[in-house]
């Protein structure tokens, strides 16, 4: 599973630490309401991504990942937005998510190059995604924390296997393309609390009960 959160390029250098740190404490929290505090203590591979984070967990575990997991996340991020918003009310933490499945490599830690394979490359692909990222940016900042992908073989094994209350109605598909790295697959989007966008500033002329004339003269 891997986090990235929005718009950390365009953050300041003095907030980027705190939302670094902030991500990690909410997906502990996640966790934690998930009944999975002690799954999370004994992840595989935790580490920063600079903008995110990536942890592993047995795959005996992917169905909870999706659900609950997912909404607890959303829970957790939407708690915290007062905290981010006291340090600067311009300041939001959103982020998307992705889960994969698959063999790693895991020596707890003794060997370089835990967690580098198929599957964790399939996860980042995910997580970069146009489409994915389109979705949080489509959605109302203050309603929508977290948008989530599931790779094809993660959601066909938890979603179509019938191992989460969720229906495949509650995704939609979405392309995973990276043109550059020759790269395309099908993915799905959950989203645990879906928002329309902000509605833009209604113009005075449009308001509710006003009748608008336009006269036209032809010369």
């Amino acid at each position: 599973m891997a986090l990235d959160v929005e718009g950390f390029s365009r953050t300041s250098s003095r907030h980027q630490k705190f939302l670094n740190t902030l991500v990690k404490d909410v997906l502990a929290e996640a966790f934690a309401r998930s009944g999975l505090a002690r799954v999370w203590e004994g992840a595989s591979f935790p580490q920063h991504t600079g903008d995110g984070y990536v942890v592993g967990v047995p795959s005996e575990y992917l169905p909870v990942l999706v659900h609950p997991l997912l909404d607890r996340l959303q829970e957790a991020v939407a708690d915290v937005q007062p905290e981010v918003a006291y340090r600067d009310r311009s300041l939001h933490l959103r982020v998307r998510a992705a889960i994969g499945v698959g063999p790693l490599p895991d020596t707890g830690g003794a060997e370089f190059g835990d967690g580098v394979g198929t599957a964790m490359t399939e996860t980042h692909r995910l997580l970069d995604a146009p489409s994915l990222k389109r979705a949080l940016a489509a959605s109302d900042p203050e309603i929508t924390f977290v948008v989530a992908g599931l790779t094809a073989r993660a959601y066909e094994d938890a979603v179509l296997g019938g191992y989460t209350p969720l229906t495949p109605r509650h995704f939609r598909e979405i392309e995973v393309s990276h043109p550059a790295k020759g790269y395309r697959a099908s993915a799905r989007l959950y989203v645990p609390r879906p928002s329309a966008g902000p509605v833009p500033p209604t113009a005075p002329a449009a308001r509710r009960g006003a009748v608008v004339f336009e006269a036209v003269r032809d010369v």
